[in-house]
């Protein structure tokens, strides 16, 4: 029997519509992937982001979460404790791959430019080496490596054209005059 992977998601979410629309989109999260993966879904809304210690926790999950979601309205800007929380857990996060998701509308001004929440959250994904999506992807179920003991795994391995590789009789010594 197949072990299924296991992913964690931490949704983040402005106000009830917001957490609607995050519920929808973790639906249909589960729905594609429930054959080939857990999930564990912790839910944060924004107003809980300005106490200290739930900040804190919910920063912790950030920083080892496979999946962080925002749901919010794209007008206006995070508040600055949302955006000060940005930066906690991306600081802890180190260099753990990941997928963050902006789960609005898009919003553009008449010069084609995003709002500044879309901004906010490319821009912490690029400090973070995090894809940014805005849509369900095609494929999760390949296993993101996070740490020195799943390369060292990866690399113990022998596949079988490794083996033939290292199992090729030596080439004929060359003439020297």
């Amino acid at each position: 029997m197949e072990t299924k992977a296991a992913w964690s998601v931490v949704v983040v979410y402005e106000d009830s519509a917001a957490r609607e629309r995050a519920v929808g989109y973790c639906d249909q999260l589960v729905s594609r992937f429930w054959a080939k993966c857990e999930f564990e879904v912790s839910w944060w809304p924004f107003a809980v982001l300005e106490e200290t210690r739930a900040a804190k926790e919910a920063a912790e999950k950030a920083a080892g979460a496979d999946l962080i979601l925002f749901s919010a309205t794209p007008e206006g800007d995070f508040p600055l404790a949302v955006k000060a929380w940005i930066d906690t857990w991306l600081n802890q996060r180190g260099e753990r791959e990941g997928m963050l998701l902006g789960l609005m509308e898009p919003l553009t001004d008449r010069a084609g430019r995003e709002g500044p929440k879309h901004n906010c959250l490319r821009n912490a994904a690029h400090h973070g080496a995090m894809d940014y999506l805005t849509h369900v992807p095609q494929d999760i179920a390949f296993a993101i490596p996070d740490s020195l003991d799943s390369y060292t795994k990866r690399a113990d391995q022998v596949t079988s054209l490794l083996d033939d590789i290292l199992h090729q009789p030596p080439p004929p010594p060359h003439l020297s005059a």
